[in-house]
């Protein structure tokens, strides 16, 4: 179904609403006309040709409907089926899933004005001819445009965490439906028709609070002084939505800063609000200079803010070098125990040469191994143990404290450095327990000489088939250079 075709049903639908008597209505459901007293054939015929359009398409069903009849039938009936009663004409709409149709703007207008609508409908078509403008959580187009909607993080804070919203209605749940994104044409009248909505909502996301004492509603700014102001929505407030709508932006655009934002902008929305003035159009003259001086103040505030970061990051800085250093020790601590558990072997080895004793000799071989094993065992597990607590406390930090630094600069800060310190222990502890395995197994030796050398042609066989298997592997892997094929013979002529 065309856009041209659509534009006409809205035609068709306004025409039979202003008969006399007639009621009409639009939802997101139905749209539809009752009470018509009169009903011409050209109209019947084209509903007729528009209920078929609309079925091909699979956008609903539109019917006739007497008041005495029932349902016509629009493919074989005719206008005379209906005469001398009251008529219907219903468009049952079918409804999609986050997506909606409006035939009229009367309808649409209405839609903006349910809130649970607003905040879960994903794309809106209209039976108009406008520019398409989307917000935060919706797409406005004319019928029939494929564009869809784009998908956004939602950041915003709730005005109804920091507004005290008395009348439980004034302040909406989610801003997204408000926010404009990509704005319309100025001269359409649906890109209008959603701006006066969005100013109703919008403004009561910057009071501090809204109070409703006997159907007279009125709002609180609160600061160096408190302000109250009467609220009066006698009046368009479309002119206001620029500068709202930057205000608006301002405040809730970063979640971290929204509260200190909403508060400062306050505070100078009560000093310079003018006596007698009403709500909203109060904030003509006063917003855009209170926003002005809420900017300076929040500069002051982040530099406030920034002198404490410096001093955290210093404090962290200290801290990581402590680790570093730490790591640092823990690799002399691990050279430092092999030259001494060395020395101790080597005592044992020289005791086998100068006694002739074999019960002592074997006695501190034995102790020797196990002081050697010992030695190693504490080492790798307190350096072990402490490498787990340090890592512990640096996700606490991580939470707790500099959870304002981005993903990306903590690693270049604090994870790549002490990565790169341990690297250096890691890489120190394959030789050091290479040379604590041989000095265990030589002292062990001098024990157990026969058992010793079983085991040590057990690991050499299976070293000698683990190079073996890597050493096909790296054949299977190494491509061999494909010889030319050689060129035909030349036949030997007879």
């Amino acid at each position: 179904m065309m856009l041209d075709e659509i534009v006409e049903l809205d035609v068709l639908f306004q025409r039979m609403a202003a008969s006399e008597g007639a009621v009409f209505s639009e939802t997101t459901s139905v749209c539809r006309v009752d009470e018509i007293s009169t009903i011409t054939a050209a109209d019947f015929k084209r509903i007729s040709a528009l209920a078929s359009a609309l079925a091909q398409a699979g956008r609903g069903k539109l019917g006739v409907f007497g008041n005495i009849s029932g349902e016509v039938d629009l493919a074989n009936g005719d206008v005379s089926n209906i005469e001398d009663e009251a008529v219907s004409v219903r468009l049952t709409k079918n409804v999609e899933a986050e997506v909606a149709y409006f035939v009229t703007q009367r309808g649409f207008k209405a839609a903006l004005s349910n809130i649970e609508f607003m905040r879960d409908v994903r794309k809106i078509w209209i039976a108009k001819d406008f520019l398409p403008f989307s917000t935060r959580s919706c797409v406005y187009l004319p019928w029939g445009s494929a564009v869809e909607h784009k998908h956004f993080e939602d950041t915003f804070d709730s005005p109804r965490r920091l507004v005290r919203d008395q009348s439980y209605q004034s302040a909406p749940t989610d801003i997204r439906p408000w926010y404009l994104m990509t704005p319309g044409d100025e001269t359409s009248e649906i890109f209008a028709a959603w701006k006066e909505a969005a100013v109703r909502n919008l403004i009561f996301c910057l009071p501090t609070e809204i109070r409703d004492s006997d159907g007279n509603g009125q709002v609180v700014l609160k600061g160096a002084r408190s302000v109250f102001a009467d609220i009066d929505l006698s009046k368009s407030q479309s002119q206001l939505f620029d500068v709202v709508m930057d205000a608006v932006r301002w405040v809730y655009d970063q979640r971290r800063d929204t509260e200190t934002k909403f508060h400062l902008l306050n505070n100078h929305l009560a000093l310079y609000w003018p006596e007698e003035a009403t709500w909203p159009m109060g904030l003509a003259g006063v917003l855009d200079h209170a926003l002005a001086s809420a900017r300076e103040a929040f500069s002051f505030h982040l530099q406030d803010d920034s002198k404490e970061a410096i001093k955290s990051l210093g404090d962290l800085r200290k801290a990581l070098q402590e680790e570093v250093t730490r790591s640092q020790s823990a690799t002399r601590d691990l050279l430092s125990a092999l030259w001494r558990d060395t020395a101790i072997a080597g005592a044992a080895f020289a005791l086998r040469s100068a006694t002739t004793n074999s019960s002592a000799m074997n006695f501190a071989s034995l102790g020797a191994a196990a002081l050697l094993f010992a030695s190693l065992l504490t080492t790798v597990i307190s350096n072990w143990r402490f490498d787990v607590l340090t890592k512990q406390v640096r996700a606490q930090w991580r939470q707790r404290l500099y959870a304002f630094m981005p993903e990306k600069q903590w690693g270049e800060l604090v994870t790549r450095p002490v990565s790169r310190a341990r690297w250096i222990y890691r890489f120190s502890i394959i030789p050091v327990f290479a040379v604590y395995v041989v000095l265990i197994g030589a002292l062990l030796w001098v024990v157990y000489p026969a058992e010793m050398m079983a085991v040590a042609k057990h690991i050499l066989v299976v070293l000698s088939d683990a190079w073996r298997s890597i050493g096909d592997l790296w054949g299977w892997f190494t491509p061999h250079p494909t010889l030319p094929p050689s060129p035909p013979s030349t036949p030997t002529p007879s």
